[in-house]
């Protein structure tokens, strides 16, 4: 279970010093698309950006990430957290993370990161 899903509060609105909450870690794909776009998906959000390149795809999808949370952590949260994506496209970012770590130092055509909002970096593997 991804740490979103299980945080829970009390407070119906949390202040900006909760932001983001602590130990959230998010679960994003990044992957070429049938119009040679690339696609950034948070599937712990269902969150969903496109990009020319992968890393504007997760730039872009970050920046989603984090005006959600804000909206979600500010204001009324029902239906907003958890909020997973389809089982299809959870299935497809294990179905990638299988493959990178079948692969171990092959060239991908995919991304994996397990991003926090906290951080300024993240642990992605191309």
């Amino acid at each position: 279970m991804s740490a979103i899903a299980e945080r829970k509060t009390s407070e119906p609105n949390a202040s900006a010093k909760h932001f983001p909450p602590k130990g959230l870690v998010l679960r994003c794909i990044v992957f070429q698309n049938d119009t040679k776009a690339y696609t950034a998906e948070c599937i712990d959000l269902d969150l969903l950006v496109y990009g020319k390149t992968p890393h504007e795809a997760l730039r872009s999808l970050r920046e989603q990430i984090v005006s959600y949370l804000e909206v979600a952590l500010t204001g009324d949260r029902s239906g907003l957290m958890p909020r997973l994506a389809p089982r299809s496209h959870r299935a497809r970012y294990h179905l990638y993370a299988l493959r990178a770590a079948l692969s171990a130092g092959a060239k991908r055509n995919f991304m994996l990161s397990d991003w926090s909002p906290s951080s300024t970096l993240c642990n992605s593997h191309l």
